[in-house]
């Protein structure tokens, strides 16, 4: 009876170490980006563009991106990064983290100081 239970308390603790999964291996490392992407789909001749980057080169606007943003700028029709749903036209702003992992809905059309800054301080 005693050789039993030893056995089976031998066997549990065997069992219990070999189906149970360190920590440190069920951690998967998150790798915080520097700054996000702040990726601006534009087109050639388009007004509401140009209004936007004039939004965005005033002082409070101008300053959250230069020190917590990654600006890129690409046009109507080139390539997105995998998984971005395509815009529905120009000004379209997406804020990008991690493995472009959008942060909050895309920002589109032109927006004022106020509105362009709400959207900066949500991605933050």
């Amino acid at each position: 009876m005693l050789l039993f239970k030893q056995l089976t308390l031998l066997f549990m603790i065997i069992f219990i170490t070999s189906c149970s999964v360190s920590e440190e291996k069920k951690r998967k490392k998150v790798v915080i980006p520097e700054k996000i992407t702040f990726l601006f789909v534009t087109q050639p001749y388009c007004p509401a563009c140009d209004m936007l980057e004039a939004t965005m080169a005033l002082e409070g606007p101008n300053e959250l991106l230069k020190n917590y943003f990654n600006v890129k700028k690409i046009y109507y029709g080139e390539k997105l990064p995998q998984g971005l749903i395509p815009p529905n036209g120009t000004p379209t702003v997406y804020f990008l983290g991690t493995d472009n992992e959008v942060l909050v809905e895309p920002m589109v059309g032109e927006k004022e100081e106020e509105g362009l800054m709400d959207y900066l301080e949500d991605a933050l």
